[in-house]
């Protein structure tokens, strides 16, 4: 099930991409976020000069409000955050109250998102890598929903595939179906269940909450088949948001590629010069 979209604006003047990219603002969200969450855009000089930690997972406004609830506190509020989501980056600001880069992992390490400390040579690689792994639980999640939906077909004979959401009637369901089709909740809801053991834990229900629930209670009233393509298919949908934040990031590279290096300048006495774009001023 998706998230209800939602989009942050941008500030072409304040954030960046890493260093295989363009300089560019990327305080922006996925447009895959639940709820209208502002996110604090850090200025340049406060980007150069405070402290980033790359985080996995961090794709749009609901992971900002839950990384606002991990640290906030900790750091004097949450308008000493900073957050550059095209990029997976958090920015500590210079104003921030100053805790070690320890206690900064430590605290993230509880919302179930994995942080690292600030590196723009393998953020890319750190990018790719986690998508990966999304893709390879997504796709084994639904391997075993798949082989499960074709065992109770064919388990049920022909009109098992009109019978999905009747089981199997008073006859109780096959083991190996069974094993199918929670092997496809486990994949599926594994890399969301430190999410929502931390909105538990602080009693601040999300998204993430909202389907380990929708799926537990479905297992409780025997409903496997739909525990499953819950569970299946909500994986699905973190996957893709995670690849159309790398779509999104690839677009605005190859957008600011497009932008010249240097300008010429028509000065007052009426002469010329060429020189770099950056340092053009308006008027």
């Amino acid at each position: 099930m998706p998230h209800d979209s939602c989009s942050i604006p941008i500030d072409p003047d304040k954030a960046d991409i890493p260093e295989n990219g363009p300089k560019h603002p990327a305080a922006i969200g996925a447009g895959c976020c639940s709820g209208a969450v502002s996110v604090p855009v850090a200025s340049k000089d406060q980007l150069r000069v405070g402290r980033s930690f790359r985080v996995n997972g961090l794709d749009c406004a609901e992971e900002v409000a839950i990384l606002n609830r991990a640290l906030g506190e900790a750091v004097g509020g949450v308008e000493h955050l900073g957050f550059d989501v095209l990029n997976g980056r958090m920015i500590l600001l210079p104003t921030a109250r100053q805790i070690d880069d320890a206690e900064v992992l430590s605290r993230l390490a509880g919302t179930g998102l994995r942080a690292k400390l600030w590196d723009a040579k393998s953020a890319g690689a750190d990018q790719a890598a986690h998508l990966s792994r999304q893709k390879r639980f997504t796709a084994a999640s639904a391997a075993f929903w798949g082989a499960g939906l074709a065992w109770h077909i064919g388990h049920s004979g022909a009109a098992g595939l009109g019978q999905l959401f009747a089981g199997h009637g008073s006859q109780p369901v096959p083991l190996a179906e069974l094993g199918l089709f929670l092997s496809a909740v486990m994949l599926g809801v594994w890399l969301v269940l430190p999410k929502a053991w931390y909105a538990l834990r602080n009693l601040a229900p999300d998204m993430n909450l909202l389907m380990v629930v929708a799926v537990a209670g479905a297992i409780t009233l025997g409903e496997y088949f739909e525990a499953a393509t819950v569970a299946f298919f909500f994986a699905l949908s973190l996957t893709l948001e995670s690849w159309s934040v790398g779509r999104a990031r690839t677009a605005v590279a190859t957008l600011l590629n497009l932008a010249p290096p240097s300008a010429r300048v028509l000065h007052s006495d009426g002469t010329e010069a060429d020189i770099p774009a950056q340092q053009v001023q308006i008027g």
